[in-house]
């Protein structure tokens, strides 16, 4: 991808091609007396998305994923509020991110009552078979992130929050997803910053904006009073240092959401976002 192209013909705004997605931040606390937590880090594998890089859980939403029956739930009533959406649109934000999360983790029913499926049930779930289990607890709405023009696999993606108690496990596939890992966000970004976990901008983003609340307590009262920004990267030419890629950063001009700093710039080199580090 050229660097010559002008910011404005390539500044995200999710577009008419992009394709609707949602993430799941899980967070657990550190055991059922520390109210610190960490959050569910996946490593991706196969697939051209991320492939290699540490993302939280999360994926397509799909046409059955629209349950027009659920729009009266109160977890859908919340992102259909916070994020500005029709309830039949969020009902599938909703729906799409418990049964991505049960897919890619086994977990299932986000909550204080979620829990860990069977090795059996969830390859029967890996398979195809999947019942809706509704969330047993909120989920938060935390941002909207919307892609470059020039990301060839495009996708409006809103980022959503749950809880689920201390010690519950997740199981990869080893293949979709190579890895679990369940890291504090300070950890997470202490690794990222020694180049031992690569992130995604958004993945990385939200980190920051996580780690200014080290309890569940306190990321529960910031979430009741949080309504959530929507996020596009700015593109920039870059620097003689920075040679000849697309250079993106969060700049002034987007809102930080729940805190935390912008962080340093990433670039795109037609295939993968990677830190910028000069």
């Amino acid at each position: 991808m050229s660097a010559s192209l002008a910011p404005e013909t390539i500044l995200g705004d999710g577009g008419p091609l992009a394709k609707l997605a949602v993430t799941v931040v899980v967070a657990r606390p550190l055991s059922e007396e520390d109210d610190r937590y960490e959050v569910l880090l996946s490593e991706r594998g196969r697939g051209a998305f991320a492939r290699g890089l540490w993302v939280f859980p999360g994926g397509r939403v799909d046409a059955e994923d629209a349950r027009e029956e659920l729009i009266a739930d109160p977890r859908v009533l919340s992102v259909a509020d916070r994020f500005g959406l029709p309830l039949g649109r969020a009902a599938a934000l909703v729906v799409g991110a418990v049964r991505e999360l049960v897919e890619e983790t086994a977990i299932a029913a986000p909550g204080p009552a979620a829990f860990t499926l069977e090795e059996a049930a969830w390859r029967a779930v890996r398979g195809g078979a999947f019942a809706y289990e509704a969330p047993s607890g909120d989920l938060w709405s935390l941002a909207r992130w919307l892609p470059p023009r020039f990301e060839m696999r495009r996708f409006d993606t809103y980022f959503l929050a749950c809880e689920v108690p201390a010690g519950i496990e997740a199981r990869a596939d080893g293949d979709e997803l190579r890895a679990h890992r369940w890291l504090t966000p300070e950890a997470a970004l202490s690794a990222f910053g020694e180049g031992t976990l690569p992130l995604l901008p958004p993945t990385y983003r939200s980190l920051c904006e996580l780690a200014a609340f080290p309890t569940l307590a306190s990321l529960r009262h910031a979430f009741a009073d949080h309504w959530p920004p929507v996020n596009a990267p700015v593109v920039r030419e870059p620097t003689g240092a920075e040679g000849g890629v697309v250079v993106t950063e969060l700049g002034p001009g987007t809102r930080k959401g729940l805190d935390g700093p912008t962080g340093p710039a990433f670039r795109f080199d037609g295939e993968r976002w990677t830190p910028l580090r000069v």
